[in-house]
């Protein structure tokens, strides 16, 4: 019996390992909302909390926080991965357009082209130098990390537009956006010096 529930809920587990899981990939989600309950208790054994978002549309993995007395002992499966000061920002930005997009009334995906995302960030990268080709490369490496992360996603048929994932509702929920805001732009007014020290050109979401 143990073993039929298992085979229910493996492949849900192994997409969760590998990523977000969106509603998008139909079967994997209505397996995964069907037998939610044996798979966080799956993981909670191993200290590891499933995030499901309903509403949006996608579930990911968070490492469970502990005392800090414990956690030294508790090796940890998922890490937080230091972001650079532009691919926070542009995280940022994005965040900030989605949330323009929901206030105004759309119910479609937020769609976006490879250099309206570029537009957003330039300005923040002018100051480091005037070549618009070398402004245009820095910007795409940013980009492509923000694919790797899985933060946006380029649309199959459509090459050069992208669809900005909704799992940045999780990584920067409304309330903290203002204040993320905040923090980037008087980090922005010392980066140029940052940039010498890589600990301090590093940010966690």
């Amino acid at each position: 019996m143990e073993n039929e529930i298992l085979e229910k809920h493996s492949l849900p587990i192994i997409y969760l390992f590998k990523g977000v899981l969106y509603n998008s990939n139909e079967a994997m989600w209505k397996a995964l909302i069907h037998h939610q309950n044996e798979i966080k208790k799956y993981f909670h054994t191993v200290g590891i909390e499933v995030i499901i978002n309903e509403s949006e549309g996608f579930a990911f993995l968070k490492q469970m926080e502990f005392p800090e007395d414990e956690s030294q002992n508790i090796p940890k499966l998922i890490e937080k991965r230091p972001l650079s000061y532009p691919v926070t920002l542009l995280c940022v930005l994005l965040r900030k357009r989605l949330l323009e997009f929901d206030n105004s009334g759309e119910e479609s995906n937020l769609i976006l082209s490879i250099e309206q995302i570029q537009d957003i960030l330039r300005t923040f990268l002018q100051d480091n130098t005037t070549h618009e080709k070398k402004i245009i490369d820095k910007i795409d490496i940013h980009i492509r990390k923000l694919i790797d992360l899985g933060f946006i996603r380029e649309l199959k048929n459509t090459p050069g537009k992208f669809e900005v994932s909704r799992i940045l509702v999780a990584y920067i929920p409304v309330e903290k956006l203002q204040e993320v805001l905040d923090k980037l732009e008087e980090y922005h007014s010392n980066w140029a010096e940052s940039l010498k020290d890589k600990k301090k050109n590093e940010l966690d979401l």
